[in-house]
């Protein structure tokens, strides 16, 4: 059995001054002390798996496996298209939002709109979780959460005051979870990434209870839930069954939030199958959106091959794969990633424009950015809940 979370009482420090400015109807509720989750420790702990719930975890793992080693061969990045979608959807269910074009836009200029902008830092993280190596340690994992909130404003480092999510923003008196006082967070964490390090556990499940347990935890003062969707790829690709791709876990999850969240509360009471099992059918899905995204944009690119006359290994033709990976250019960047002039660049641009690949976008005090509509499309159809919802009927 899986231990739950327990309790203990803490002192809240009451301003005097700051309550005065605070409703009546709320001030009454601001009390001397408060009750602060528990976390037990797991880095021990048995993991008991149904067998119907283990013959899941070894039919998705070889889905998963299969869809890696397809995108092994591909002559494009796709990973680096799909953690866009990834991102996105991780946004989506903090009720974050914005167009996948301004997140890519947002990420070669500060212009772009604010919620772009903290999504493009969601982007930045994913990438910051896909390239570490080695072991999973506390400073990876407070690596990857620098990264997502770096020129944000918001605190770097692990937390070292009271958060709480629900309730009011004064206290966290009648919040629905208040996690673990700021001074247990460090030891907390070190379990975790001893958890993280036992082997014999399903790779699907460990990644499951690992998130659980990071969200129970919450180490930061803010972006903790998408931190720790970050790292499920972390977990994934540390474990070897995430090698060359990346999935559209978040997307997955997107699909029927309301479970997510209640799942993750069960886990607070005891209960791992329902993190598992929810994680498993995101994973599912998450398999079927990577793989529609990866057929469509070969439609994309085999219909831009078929306007470009020019020779297979032309700076417009690589112009193509580019745009896979940054679907939102100017010329200073294609010039840098295509290692030319920026006259040549100029000038591709210009071809791009005249065989419908890119299209020049609206905003002038911005400067001259050119968006791949086609890309972009589909990027837009696997983040938003309409679209996945009508991918995964398909």
């Amino acid at each position: 059995m899986w231990p739950s979370v327990t309790h203990e009482t803490c002192a809240w420090e009451r301003d005097l001054d700051q309550l005065a400015f605070i409703p009546k109807s709320r001030r009454r509720k601001i009390l001397p002390t408060y009750e602060a989750s528990i976390p037990a420790t797991i880095a021990e702990q048995p993991v008991e798996l149904t067998p119907s719930l283990l013959a899941r975890l070894a039919e998705v793992e070889v889905l998963v496996a299969r869809f890696d080693q397809a995108q092994a061969s591909r002559g494009y990045s796709l990973p680096t298209l799909i953690l866009r979608s990834e991102s996105s959807s991780s946004s989506r269910i903090e009720r974050l939002t914005s167009s996948v074009r301004n997140v890519a836009l947002a990420e070669l200029s500060n212009k772009a709109p604010a919620n772009a902008r903290l999504i493009a830092g969601n982007v930045a993280a994913m990438r910051a979780a896909l390239a570490q190596r080695g072991p999973i340690d506390i400073i990876s994992i407070c690596a990857v959460h620098d990264t997502l909130v770096a020129g944000t404003g918001e605190i770097e480092g692990l937390r070292d005051e009271q958060v709480w999510i629900g309730g009011s923003a004064y206290s966290p008196h009648g919040a629905a979870f208040v996690p673990p006082h700021p001074s247990r967070v460090p030891d907390c964490l070190k379990d975790l990434v001893r958890f993280a390090l036992r082997e014999g556990i399903p790779a699907l499940a460990k990644a499951a209870l690992f998130h659980a347990q990071f969200e129970t935890i919450h180490p930061f003062t803010d972006g903790n839930g998408r931190t720790g969707r970050a790292l499920l790829h972390r977990m994934l690709g540390h474990d070897e069954v995430l090698q060359h791709a990346a999935l559209p876990l978040s997307a997955g999850l997107l699909h029927d939030v309301s479970s997510y969240m209640q799942a993750l509360d069960a886990y607070h009471e005891g209960q791992t199958e329902p993190i598992i099992a929810c994680l498993i059918d995101a994973t599912e899905l998450a398999v079927v959106l990577g793989s529609r995204i990866a057929s469509d944009v070969d439609e994309v690119l085999a219909t831009w091959n078929e306007a470009n006359t020019d020779r297979a290994d032309s700076a417009s033709r690589r112009l193509g794969y580019l745009l896979v990976e940054q679907p939102v250019v100017n010329t200073a960047y294609v010039a840098s990633h295509l290692n030319v002039s920026d006259r040549t660049a100029r000038t591709l641009i210009d071809k791009a424009c005249a065989r419908g690949i890119l299209t020049k976008m609206g905003n002038a005090h911005r400067g001259a950015f050119y968006q791949a509509s086609g890309l972009i499309d589909v990027l837009e159809e696997a983040s938003s809940i309409q679209g996945i919802r009508r991918i995964a009927a398909r």
